[in-house]
């Protein structure tokens, strides 16, 4: 799936602000819904800030959360991650990390969708906006008590405990991957790496106190090429496919968000963790097989 080109945001529209009259019509005499009123809790990736672009501009945003994680506390969840997974993958993650900047970033160049999330412009606003390093802050919680969004939409965060999910009405979370069989970190990746290539794409479902468990909302998927995509592009994907799932779901449930249908989830639930350079290695050699498999056919 394909997005509009992202826009500049300057606010939501000044027509989200009119006051209804008692027949529906706004004061300057146009009949418009009001913009929902919608909080952001995000985190300092660029899919985020371009997806949060894409929702800033139709809907009448009242608050922002910015995540910003200190880099030691990260390096020590890598550390205590690695201990339960295998031996060496703290290791495995550095070197992917310098793989990426070294040689992928360059390559992903190649996808539109990369160069669009790349080009999306920072968000400013009037509302109010915190800077955090714990999403579970109690500052957190006295904003969205303060601004009462009617939806809390999120974007790339740590876990949101409990006393922060108390504080709104609605949260949902926007996933890079299908769920219940791509959980955590990286679904897309994970399932072209299993071969899973029917369900690669992006899951939007209410925020639980689990790890990407909540019910869910709606799905949408895309196409995996080989020729161009690696880690990068596949989050770039994600991030453009799903601020048009996002905004579809918003407009068509505007009314309850919380009455929203939700979909039967298919599949095992697993839950994923972000990859090492050995993992990459291995979705290189793949890309790489569909790539001959493709010239033997055209030839």
């Amino acid at each position: 799936m394909t997005c509009p080109p992202a826009e500049t945001c300057t606010g939501p529209r000044e027509s989200s602000r009119h006051t209804p009259c008692a027949d529906g019509h706004s004061a300057h005499g146009v009949c418009r819904l009001q913009f929902p009123r919608v909080a952001v809790l995000m985190g300092p990736s660029a899919g985020s800030q371009y997806v949060f672009s894409r929702i800033a501009a139709e809907v009448d945003l009242v608050a922002v959360v910015k995540q910003q994680r200190p880099r030691r506390e990260v390096l020590r969840a890598v550390f205590r991650r690695g201990k339960k997974l295998r031996r060496g993958y703290w290791l495995d993650r550095l070197l992917l990390g310098a793989y990426t900047k070294l040689k992928l970033k360059g390559k992903a160049l190649a996808c539109s969708e990369y160069r669009e999330v790349r080009a999306a412009s920072d968000f400013h606003s009037e509302c109010e906006t915190l800077c955090v390093e714990s999403i579970n802050d109690p500052a957190v919680i006295d904003l969205l008590r303060k601004t009462e969004p009617e939806l809390v939409v999120v974007l790339g965060t740590s876990i949101i405990k409990e006393p922060v999910l108390a504080a709104a009405p609605c949260f949902v979370n926007l996933h890079a991957g299908i769920t219940p069989m791509y959980r955590g970190a990286h679904g897309q990746f994970w399932a072209v790496l299993n071969r899973d290539f029917d369900n690669v794409g992006v899951t939007l479902h209410f925020v639980d106190k689990g790890i990407d468990t909540g019910a869910i909302v709606k799905q949408g998927r895309f196409a995996f090429d080989p020729a161009i995509d690696n880690l990068l592009t596949l989050l770039a994907k994600s991030s453009v496919a799903g601020a048009k799932l996002i905004l579809d779901w918003i407009h068509d449930n505007r009314a309850n968000f919380r009455a929203s249908p939700t979909l039967t989830p298919l599949g095992p639930s697993q839950l994923h963790y972000s990859p090492g350079l050995s993992d990459y290695r291995r979705f290189e050699q793949l890309t790489s097989e569909l790539l001959r498999h493709s010239s033997l056919k055209a030839a």
